[in-house]
Order: structure tokens, then sequence, then C-alpha cells
């Protein structure tokens, strides 16, 4: 099968499970096209998946969506830069140190959609004196239906971006 014809069945997959229509059978042949997916778009970012983390959890697409992070020193309002279902990347003014671990507040689109809330660390942050910097973080404490919710979105995102 060529790749437009498996990414047609692919968002026809996506389309019923976001209407929670599929059997037990399709939900795992649509969680291993995802997984597949998100290995595709991994690479041909040039990247490769976290060892030991699955590519959904690794892929990110750009999204600016509000965030508000806490830490001991500071409560500060922000703006994703690029989100997955494992972490999300903003900027900040004054970040604590790589390896950090706070709070969060991910403000999702749409008017019934309840925020995502947790915790996360540090992962990287950009080098230099220069304020605002990039920060990114992993997700350190997220329930699996908050997973699940990022994890839609975001596909439903790369959906939009891939013209095939």
């Amino acid at each position: 099968m060529d790749f437009s014809a498996w990414l047609a069945n692919f968002r026809d997959l996506h389309e019923r499970a976001r209407r929670k229509l599929l059997t037990s059978e399709e939900y795992t042949r649509y969680l291993e096209d995802r997984e597949q997916l998100a290995r595709t778009l991994l690479k041909a970012q040039g990247q490769t998946a976290v060892k030991g983390m699955s590519a959904r959890r690794t892929f990110r697409v750009p999204k600016g969506l509000p965030v508000d992070v806490c830490f001991r020193e500071a409560s500060l309002r922000s703006r994703t830069l690029d989100l997955s279902s494992g972490g999300f990347s903003c900027t900040l003014t004054q970040p604590p140190d790589e390896g950090g671990q706070g709070g969060f507040v991910l403000w999702l689109p749409g008017e019934n959609e309840a925020p995502v809330v947790g915790r996360a660390r540090i992962v990287a942050r950009a080098p230099g004196e220069k304020d605002p910097r990039r920060v990114s973080f992993s997700f350190e404490d997220v329930s699996e239906e908050d997973r699940e919710r990022l994890e839609m979105m975001i596909f439903d995102l790369a959906l939009g971006y891939i013209r095939a």
C-alpha cells in the first residue's frame, strides 16, 4: 500500500477513534498505526525517539497554547512553542536550572476542554544569558487520560500539516 492510501486509512481510523467508534481490534491497529506515523514524522524531522519512550510521546508539533508554570522561585505564564504527549517547550525569562521540577497548567483549545495539570521537569534550556530563552519540559506526572487527549490533539494537528 502506498503512503497516500495508508494515510487515508489512518485519517479514517483517527476520526473514528476521536468519536470512540472503534472496536477493540481496530483500536489496537489504530495505536500501532499512530506509533508508525510518529516514527515516520520523527525521522522526517531528523530526530529519533527517546530511548525507552514511544515515538508518540517524543513526536512534537508546533502549537502555541497558554501554559502556566510554577517553581519555588516564581509562577510564570508563557505559550508553548511545541508539544507532545511527553512534554512541551516554551520561552521563559529567568528559568530555573535544568533538572528543576515544577507544576504546570496547560490550557487546551475549546470552551469545554479542561486544562492538563501536572508536574514537569526541565530537560533542556537554551544556552546563554539572553532572556527569554527556550526551555523544554518533560511531563513527570500527567494522567493517561490527559496524555490521550494531548495525543489526539497532536495527531489532529499533524494530519492537518500533511498533504498526501
